[in-house]
């Protein structure tokens, strides 16, 4: 059997090219090259180094510049000169899904390009600050931050970030679709928006006779909260309304909320479809930036 037909070594070799190894003083990570100027990694790859080191698959070493960084993101976009024309394509929203294989590719400890496999095995995680998470049992160690989780079309799944040390095989990687988001931003702004709309809530099952008499779907988001002076708040939000929709697009959970919100540019107008006492309302909320002070 050639080694071609091997999806996993089929994967190496296709995505292994498009990542480098980053190191910044005495700390090292990954990176993925978004094209022949661009690297993506985390923030806490970089720290507070502002010219890391970049380390081709080819073995050529030249440095790089922070063009910017976010630490709620964990995200840090590097600007350098790459000698070779690799790059990975994002896999499609839809498709990362619990059981997806993936394939991770970075280097952990210092052992570059190092190969390992697993599934997806949860999406939507919150750990501390960082939010819509994809958990894999890939074995991520340290050195993994900033490289690659690719599914076997050699698409990009996201950027490994963190794994449970006290786990067994439980990382987490920030996902291709936010990765994209944020970088489009670094390079529009010189910095990362962060949507917000100061509102807490709750998955919840809709009663079935009322889902079906005003044709809502059987899940929504019961508000819990609003904070006082927030965009939720300001669009007259309270609790016990029910959020099914944002600009359409069911929320059939909390997650599945937040994850809309973090779409959305700040600034922007997006209409929350509410159920309250019984009604549907259209509800117009300008989406906000979460304040500076929590953000740190």
């Amino acid at each position: 059997m050639n080694w071609q037909d091997e999806p996993f070594a089929r994967v190496a070799s296709q995505v292994g090219p498009s990542v480098v190894q980053v190191r910044a003083g005495r700390g090292q990570g990954s990176g993925v090259l978004l094209d022949s100027h661009s690297v993506i990694t985390n923030a806490h790859v970089v720290g507070d180094y502002p010219v890391p080191a970049i380390t081709f698959a080819d073995g050529v070493t030249r440095p790089g510049r922070v063009v910017a960084a976010d630490w709620l993101y964990d995200l840090a976009l590097v600007e350098t000169d790459s000698p070779m024309a690799a790059r990975v394509e994002p896999a499609p929203e839809e498709s990362v899904v619990p059981g997806r294989l993936v394939v991770a590719i970075g280097n952990p400890y210092g052992f570059g390009w190092t190969v390992t496999t697993g599934v997806v095995s949860a999406v939507e995680r919150i750990i501390g600050g960082l939010d819509g998470l994809i958990q894999t049992d890939a074995a991520i160690n340290p050195g993994n931050s900033g490289g690659a989780l690719v599914d076997l079309q050699g698409r990009l799944v996201g950027i490994p970030t963190l794994v449970l040390a006290r786990g067994q095989n439980i990382g987490f990687a920030i996902p291709a679709w936010q990765v994209l988001q944020v970088t489009e931003q670094f390079r529009r702004l010189g910095r990362a928006e962060h949507p917000y709309v100061g509102l807490l809530g709750t998955t919840e099952v809709i009663d079935p006779a009322v889902a079906r008499a005003l044709d809502l779907p059987d899940r929504g988001v019961l508000v819990a909260g609003v904070e006082p002076g927030g965009p939720a708040h300001l669009a007259g939000l309270t609790e016990w309304d029910m959020v099914t929709a944002v600009d359409g697009v069911p929320t059939p959970s909390m997650p599945a909320l937040r994850r809309q919100i973090r779409k959305t540019p700040v600034g922007s107008v997006v209409s929350f479809t509410v159920l309250r006492g019984g009604r549907t309302l259209d509800v117009p909320v300008r989406v906000g930036e979460l304040p500076a002070a929590a953000r740190r």
